[in-house]
């Protein structure tokens, strides 16, 4: 994990996007949506950006435009409790894996007020969806007046995370927000959230960097040989964070076992029995991508990051769509508890069938 920043100028991808949030942070509406592709330190922004709103200069009649725009002061009361993981004011709602396996420090910290830290821990399957017993204790919170900033701040991370009745609770404090409130969410895929949650947010978007850019941003914080064009493919700050955790070996590795699989070499069991063996939602994720390039190199749009050996058995189109739809929706359904093995098996076997289809 890592401390997080008010400054946002290490992200330049996303500076124009700060610097219009920062100016108008008096006005901001009372709900934010935070999106954007993976990666691309959507939580950092909104870390920043709920540091700026406590901050004492940001709520100042005479604070320092330029440093607004560069992000909060750091210095005043607020900021010390903030970075101190201590701000009475700050509200933080996620799941259990992504407190324990998430890149923030602060995150994991602030939710804590919201979770059994020490139950979490023992847990060989942590919870990856947002209970309503949280966002229940979120509104309780909120009712009260703010303790020592100007306003409360909540952050929902990610927030398609929420479960049925998370979302409809959470609704109902968005129907009826409390003064000098702020409920920020932030999902790489809003599509998930109910459009009556959308409906009454301000989204806030933040644009990708272009893979030049994303390259040579990983170019000043890691060695030439560790960029390579799989990890380049990522978000760049997922890829920062793939590299220090060796995940990018073990993707190469998987790599190779699909391509065993497309030759006949091993059965889909055998591959899925390798599969599940590594953390579920990132390795959906990347079967997703994998996928996805191969769609787009048969359409001729692009050379994928990896995986060309794949892409030179060039399988039917249809097939390939119906692995990609097969995998999102399991990355969908796996919000909520599922039986990973048999999912895994099942998205085996439908690449077995896809990469030996014959056009």
């Amino acid at each position: 994990m890592s401390s997080v920043s008010a400054d946002m100028t290490a992200w330049h991808w996303a500076r124009d996007a700060w610097e219009r949030t920062a100016d108008a942070i008096e006005t901001l509406h009372h709900a934010l949506l935070i999106t954007g592709v993976p990666g691309i330190a959507k939580r950092e922004f909104a870390m920043a950006l709920s540091q700026l709103l406590l901050c004492e200069a940001s709520a100042g009649a005479d604070a320092d435009a330029k440093t607004t725009r560069r992000g909060a002061c750091g210095k005043c009361h607020n900021c010390t409790l903030f970075q101190a993981a201590t701000h009475p004011d700050f509200h933080v709602l996620t799941t259990e894996l992504e407190a324990r396996d998430g890149r923030i420090d602060l995150v994991a910290q602030y939710c804590n007020r919201y979770q059994d830290a020490a139950a979490r821990e023992k847990r060989a399957n942590p919870s990856r969806v947002i209970p309503v017993d949280q966002v229940r204790l979120l509104s309780e919170r909120f009712s009260v007046h703010a303790h020592t900033a100007a306003r409360k701040v909540a952050l929902l991370l990610p927030a398609d995370r929420m479960n049925a009745n998370a979302a409809n609770a959470l609704l109902k404090l968005l129907e009826e927000p409390p003064a000098n409130s702020v409920l920020m969410l932030v999902s790489a895929t809003p599509g998930y959230l109910p459009a009556t949650i959308r409906s009454r947010c301000f989204q806030i978007a933040i644009p990708p960097p272009t893979p030049d850019a994303a390259r040579a941003w990983l170019l000043e914080r890691l060695p030439a040989d560790e960029v390579t064009p799989a990890l380049a493919h990522f978000g760049p700050v997922d890829a920062l964070k793939m590299s220090a955790d060796g995940l990018v070996q073990d993707q190469a590795k998987l790599l190779q076992e699909i391509e065993r699989l497309a030759a006949g070499k091993i059965s889909a069991l055998e591959l899925a029995a390798e599969l599940i063996r590594h953390d579920f939602p990132r390795t959906l994720e990347w079967l997703h991508r994998l996928s996805g390039d191969l769609i787009k190199h048969g359409c001729g749009i692009a050379t994928p990051a990896g995986g060309h050996a794949l892409a030179a058995r060039q399988p039917p189109a249809e097939t390939l769509f119906a692995l990609y739809d097969k995998i999102g929706y399991y990355r969908k359904i796996a919000r909520d508890q599922l039986n990973e093995q048999l999912a895994m098996e099942e998205l085996a076997l439908a690449l077995q069938h896809a990469l030996r289809a014959r056009a």
